[in-house]
């Protein structure tokens, strides 16, 4: 049942239980039959900039799966991006004996495919060059890393040479039969068994500590997966997922062995991501300079035809209301924000976000005591341990006259608080999602845009007595 369906019921079901009861309506000699209540609304202007997000935290662990952007991609209109990931694993198997009287014969990285990929997806040619490294650095848990976190690498020893990787053609995980489950595309990166031992034989050694994992983990710092060349022109970028429903879908080293008393037998010991145990970030530099995303960072109107938006850390969509102290006494029933995407902008390879997201930014009067230019959680976003406010504020592409798509943020509570606070001018923040690092292509029509229909612009409907 819809939203607006479940109203409709608890509306309907009140009625039926109170009945026509005398004077459950308002008496005519209370409400006199020449007041009636009625229903406006309104359009206000706004003033919209493209503003630089340039700071995204990329080690979230919530809950929710964790994609890693990997390689690089040039957008013709935000410019190139690049992306590195860097994880820790863990031992299937707690035991500093495993090699004991065996032989390890081969090893390889694994990145589980995560589904997405950005761009030119349909191209069965493109391939991604990638390489392996060593961190030198441990990381952590317990510490937030950021887009702009690097670590340092063993430069002078990586564990892989370059390899191509063609998305359309990924390997399962495993690439073999033996009793373990298939089916995992993924990039398979043949590792450096010489140098991967050296490090990982001396790790395994620490597993008879009372923390196995802790130990080990200790020991092993991690492993960074990165674009050979970050200069590489790619018009597709797959995202990776490094953690799965078990530990062949998962990201990690994958070590072949056999006993040395049975040569032709095939063993596999898995050191995998674990969301639980290991630490990991997405490093993410994007080059604005020389395409049309720059000028609008340069822009110096007051008010810009053209706005801009990508998943963080990239643009976002300042917007400004003002005048809402000046709106007539009411009710407000609906605030919508119009953000209607420009033609010839969007193509099927270099799409829209599916969701947009909103945040109020402070000014020195409201929110009281935040101080200014520090984001917030707008009144719409509460409670924030339901679903409900999500589907409420909207944030999705609508068609309006089978011709415009527009994007529509609610936000009616965000408004009558911020009238009520004697605030003149209502500041948000327009967001993509957090999901896919850096994603999307959305050019939208500013608060200064000459054709009115691809305007950004608020419609207000209200709801006041006439007398």
């Amino acid at each position: 049942m819809s939203i607006r369906g479940i109203v409709l019921f608890v509306i309907i079901a009140g009625f039926l239980q109170t009945g026509c009861r005398e004077n459950v309506l308002i008496n005519s000699k209370l409400s006199p039959s020449t007041d009636s209540m009625g229903v406006y609304s309104t359009t206000l202007s706004c003033i919209t900039h493209t503003v630089m997000n340039d700071s995204g935290l990329t080690s979230t662990n919530i809950g929710l799966p964790i994609y890693q952007a990997v390689g690089t991609i040039t957008d013709p209109f935000f410019g190139s991006m690049y992306g590195a990931t860097y994880f820790q694993v863990i031992p299937t198997t707690i035991t500093s004996h495993l090699y004991d009287s065996s032989t390890i014969d081969s090893a390889f990285l694994i990145l589980p495919y995560g589904g997405f990929t950005y761009g030119d997806s349909a191209n069965s040619t493109l391939t991604q060059s990638y390489q392996v490294f060593y961190m030198l650095n441990p990381i952590s848990l317990s510490t937030n890393y950021y887009n702009y976190t690097t670590s340092a690498l063993d430069q002078e020893h990586p564990l892989s040479a370059s390899s191509a990787v063609n998305i359309k053609k990924m390997k399962d995980s495993s690439a073999t039969t033996v009793t373990i489950k298939s089916n995992y595309p993924s990039a398979r990166i043949p590792l450096n068994l010489s140098i991967l031992k050296n490090r990982l034989l001396s790790a395994q050694a620490s597993l008879d500590s009372s923390s196995p994992i802790a130990a080990f983990i200790n020991a092993f710092n991690g492993v960074c997966i990165k674009p050979t060349n970050a200069n590489q022109s790619n018009s597709v970028l797959p995202y990776y997922r490094l953690d799965g429903t078990d530990t062949f879908s998962e990201a990690g080293i994958l070590v072949y062995y056999h006993p040395n008393k049975a040569p032709t037998s095939v063993y596999i010991e898995p050191y995998y991501f674990s969301s639980s145990s290991c630490a990991h970030f997405n490093n993410i530099s994007k080059n604005y300079a020389h395409f049309p995303v720059g000028n609008l960072y340069k822009s110096t109107q007051i008010n810009d035809s053209i706005v801009a938006l990508q998943n963080s850390p990239g643009p976002g969509i300042d917007v400004l209301i003002p005048g809402i102290s000046k709106l007539p006494k009411g009710i407000i029933n609906k605030v919508e924000l119009q953000l209607t995407l420009l033609p010839g902008y969007t193509s099927t390879n270099l799409f829209a976000p599916e969701k947009l997201y909103s945040l109020g930014i402070s000014n020195a009067n409201y929110p009281t005591g935040l101080g200014a230019g520090i984001s917030y959680l707008i009144a719409d976003q509460y409670p924030t341990t339901s679903l409900t406010p999500l589907q409420v504020l909207d944030g999705y592409e609508h068609l309006f006259n089978s011709i415009y798509r527009t994007f529509t943020l609610d936000f009616p509570r965000e408004m009558m608080a911020s009238i009520a606070a004697g605030n003149d001018t209502l500041h948000l923040r327009i967001n993509g999602t957090t999901d896919y690092y850096g994603a999307f292509h959305l050019v939208a029509g500013g608060g200064n845009y000459p054709d009115s229909n691809y305007r950004s612009k608020v419609k207000i409907v209200y709801s006041k007595l006439n007398k």
